[in-house]
């Protein structure tokens, strides 16, 4: 499927019909801008406007799709098939794209808008920026963090992980100079968020390789958070002088393998089952 050829097939059967832009866009509900991009291939029609635009111009939705009028009815019908099919996944894709695009800048708007009301607020009560410059630092490091992600879905998850991997340290550093004095910020934040990264990338690349075994790489996952929760523990006891373990890190550790075993077990019944579906 090509939109240009689309586009200069639906501008010859307009012409043809002796209908303007403003004339097919009038009889679809839609704006003469809408029909001048498909004529310049610049966009498609939408997929429910298919079957309206192909009556109007005295075409088949097939012949629309191929961009030709069939000499036979029955002519390339399994290729029209496959090009409604394409049209639609495209469509689709589209639309999706379209939808995060705008869920980003309202993200960014809004995250900005929250700076803007700290910044005036700040100075409006102290003269200066003080106090403000903490959720400042923390909200653009969070945009780093979640624009990935609301932009690119489920593709975007590598580069929220970078900007992790990234900016923790300097955020961190920043937070450690604006608290000034002896601050524990940077003993226990380099010391805990290092093996958490590591974390984070290896539960990325374990739900990347079972992607078709979703309870065995959640099993996994708990599995590895026991160090992880062992190791974050050890460097707070060590840094702030408190028990290695309680009572709560005892039921957690123990939460965290239950829901591992459980996982495991599901993984293992479903694909016993497998072979007999």
């Amino acid at each position: 499927m090509n939109e240009n050829s689309i586009g200069q097939f639906i501008a010859e059967l307009r012409k043809e019909k002796n209908m303007t832009q403003k004339d097919l866009a009038g009889q679809l509900h839609i704006t003469d801008k809408a029909v001048s991009k498909w004529e310049r291939g610049l966009s498609c029609p939408d997929i429910s406007l298919l079957s309206p635009l192909a009556d109007i111009l005295g075409i088949t939705v097939s012949e629309l799709l191929n961009a030709k009028k069939n000499e036979t009815p029955s002519q390339d019908v399994l290729e029209s098939v496959d090009h409604a099919l394409n049209y639609a996944e495209k469509s689709s894709k589209k639309s999706i794209a379209s939808f995060r695009h705008i869920l980003t800048i309202s993200f960014s708007a809004l995250l900005l808008l929250g700076i803007l009301v700290c910044v005036i607020c700040n100075v409006a009560i102290s003269g200066a920026l003080t106090w403000s410059w903490y959720p400042v630092s923390s909200i653009l490091f969070a945009w780093l963090i979640c624009v990935p992600i609301i932009k690119y879905g489920m593709k975007g998850i590598p580069g929220s992980l970078i900007a992790i991997s990234v900016f923790i340290l300097p955020f961190l550093a920043i937070l450690s100079r604006l608290v000034g004095g002896n601050n524990l910020i940077m003993p226990i934040g380099t010391k805990t968020s290092l093996p958490s990264i590591v974390y984070l990338w290896c539960i990325y690349f374990i739900f990347k390789k079972l992607a078709l075994r979703k309870q065995l790489a959640a099993a996994v996952s708990f599995l590895l958070a026991i160090p992880l929760h062992l190791i974050i523990n050890f460097v707070l006891a060590d840094i702030l002088s408190i028990p290695f373990l309680d009572v709560w890190d005892l039921l957690s550790l123990s939460g965290m393998l239950l829901c591992a075993i459980i996982l495991f077990l599901t993984d293992h019944i479903i694909s016993l089952r497998k072979p007999a579906s």
